[in-house]
């Protein structure tokens, strides 16, 4: 059980050495900003895998006692019952299909996937979104995620969000859409109740479209993320992928024969102003995956590019890559995949330029909840050097995410959590109920309870300004799109710019909420990416013992492995846990150990050598000083 996994570790991380940390902070200056000027000091690595975090802290239903969280439990259990006689949108002939599936009951199972942001709503038009938007970063970089080590984390994700997906998704003997489940609570039921999710236990009211009440928006971003989940599992799991295409397929074919939506149930909250791009973004994607992730030679798209930014003379992309309107997106991936390339590249620098572009010395904070739309047109910039090479683009799109991460005015990493190790520092008054349960008060402003670790949360606006209030939703509520829009950002960057690979892993280590041992991607039938190790060890030392103790190898040459304490192969925070127990309460380490950790040659382990393991696991020191 993940309660009791870490727990030793988790007492370490609280008895660290003073002296080490204070040192670290002292030496940065606890009130300064993360300086990020150049690709060195940025850890995209680091970010990229923390961001994933966030999906873990708004998972729903069961199996969430056993995610990679310490502080999330299973809740919305009620889900699993949801009533069909309390359904709203299904036909009196959809729920009939949908009672013979069940075997005649009246109750379905709704239960699982993710709530969208700050409150406990499940949209399956965001999660959609963000599905795609994930499965899209991967499918571009995927060289990020395996050298990060986090793509097992990315898989996991991905699939979760899919069996949701096709839960609550029904199709005749034919492979056609009967309904399917687009929204699950209501504002009224929801927003009104202030409280971690685990205890929640409130009626929450489903919401279904099918043909006489289609819902293109949900539909088509659920047929884009079931593609992009599809192409990253075919080479993993042939058959899960192919039924992830199943899905795709035909909700596609839904969102071309129903291209209207309903709002019941979502109101003001995800309106959006068209669905044509949802009818082309799935049209799109299913034929990349139908081919293997390549675009077939006789594709002939629906919508074609008729003027700048129109579509088919009259559908007009006015707004950034977003959960409303994914034009810009859409243009960006026909480019990628080859599609009348310079056609569909000027309307990507098009569309950048018509929302003020990015720059190297100025943060772009358009729109309301700005980093997510930054990062947004961040994917831009950084599609454009892929295909064109010109680094310009790139350099801008840096420059904007290491603002993010800290390089600001304000000293906060708006990724919550980034740093951690560094004495970073991030907003504490997070619009999110899980994590800030606070008092149960809606209208109060409390601090988190738990870091909520890879939260995008909205950011300074326009205007420079930035309230650091748990009720300032657009400054502090993070959500689904907003992670969604960072993956695509953070993956090319870390593609291109790099990180250390390690340095997720020690937050997780030493983090209270983070189950620093957790196996990501169990599920998977490939062969994972394993990190190098260092082949200097004697292997045949199984015991972690000093050879010269061994009576039959008094010969054999001990071998020291610089800042491994633990001398378990491997250099990271536990390594510089066990060294502070060691000098503050005498903690006892093997010979070997000690000489393993006194990685400054003064004869003896010290502080000094706990300072030095502990920036080296962080990537402050790129090699011993021996």
């Amino acid at each position: 059980m993940k309660n009791g996994t870490n727990k030793w570790k988790r007492a370490l991380a609280g008895m660290m050495s003073a002296a080490v940390l204070t040192g670290l902070v002292s030496a940065r200056g606890a009130d300064t900003p993360l300086l990020t000027a150049s690709a060195a000091d940025a850890d995209y690595y680091q970010a990229l895998e923390l961001s994933l975090y966030f999906y873990d802290a708004n998972e729903c239903g069961g199996g969430v006692d056993d995610n990679c969280l310490t502080w999330r439990g299973n809740c919305h259990m009620q889900d699993a019952t949801a009533s069909l006689d309390d359904a709203q949108g299904l036909s009196a002939s959809s729920k009939s299909a949908i009672m013979a599936q069940n075997g005649g009951s009246s109750t379905v199972d709704v239960s699982g996937g993710y709530h969208d942001a700050g409150d406990h709503i499940k949209f399956s038009m965001t999660m959609g979104f963000s599905m795609a938007s994930l499965g899209w970063s991967y499918f571009s970089y995927p060289d990020a995620y395996q050298k990060s080590g986090c793509e097992g984390h990315l898989l996991d994700i991905l699939k979760h969000s899919a069996d949701y997906f096709m839960k609550v998704t029904y199709l005749d003997d034919s492979d056609k859409v009967i309904a399917f489940c687009y929204q699950v609570a209501a504002e009224g039921e929801d927003h009104g109740v202030w409280s971690a999710p685990e205890g929640q236990t409130m009626k929450r009211t489903t919401y279904w479209a099918d043909a006489s009440h289609p819902s293109a928006d949900a539909s088509g971003q659920m047929a884009a993320a079931l593609a992009t989940t599809a192409l990253a599992f075919q080479d993993k799991d042939a058959d899960y992928a192919a039924e992830c295409l199943k899905y795709a397929n035909a909700l596609a074919d839904f969102t071309k024969a129903y291209p209207k939506s309903t709002y019941d149930g979502i109101g003001s909250m995800y309106a959006s102003g068209s669905q044509t791009d949802d009818v082309a973004w799935s049209e799109l994607w299913c034929a990349i995956a139908n081919n293997g992730g390549t675009l077939p030679s006789s594709y002939t798209p629906t919508y074609k590019l008729t003027g700048q930014g129109c579509y088919n003379s009259d559908q007009y992309d006015g707004w950034m890559y977003s959960w409303d309107k994914v034009w810009s997106g859409y243009a960006a991936l026909l480019a990628e995949v080859g599609y009348e390339q310079n056609t569909y590249l000027e309307e990507m620098k098009s569309s950048l330029s018509k929302q003020g572009g990015l720059s190297t010395n100025k943060y772009n904070a358009a729109g309301w909840g700005a980093s997510r739309y930054n990062c947004a047109l961040q994917m831009l910039a950084l599609h454009i050097t892929d295909i064109t090479g010109d680094e310009s683009y790139a350099e801008s799109a840096k420059y904007q995410m290491d603002y993010i991460l800290g390089n600001n005015s304000f000293g906060y990493s708006f990724l919550s959590g980034y740093g951690f190790l560094d004495g970073g520092k991030w907003p504490t008054h997070i619009h999110h109920r899980a994590a800030n349960p606070g008092t149960g008060d809606p209208n109060a402003n409390t601090a988190c309870t738990y870091t909520l670790y890879g939260g995008l949360i909205g950011g300074p606006d326009s205007s420079g300004n930035y309230s650091d209030d748990q009720n300032s939703y657009q400054f502090t509520e993070p959500a689904l799109d907003y992670n969604a829009c960072y993956a695509l950002a953070a993956a090319g960057l870390a593609s291109r710019y790099g990180g250390n690979p390690d340095s997720a892993d020690a937050v997780a280590e030493a983090a209270e909420e983070l189950v620093g041992d957790y196996v990501f991607g169990s599920g998977i039938t490939d062969t994972p990416v394993v990190p190098p190790t260092d082949n200097t060890e004697n292997t045949e030392n199984t015991d972690n013992t000093d050879n010269t103790d061994n009576t039959e190898n008094t010969d054999i040459p001990v071998v020291v492995h610089y800042g491994d304490v633990d001398c378990d192969g491997e250099v990271n925070i536990v390594d510089v846990l066990v060294l502070n127990m060691n000098l503050l309460a005498g903690t006892p380490i093997t010979e070997q150990g000690a000489q393993n950790a006194d990685v400054d040659l003064d004869g003896s382990p010290t502080a000094t050598d706990a300072m030095n393991i502990l920036k080296y696991t962080i990537a402050l020191l790129k090699e011993f000083p021996v």
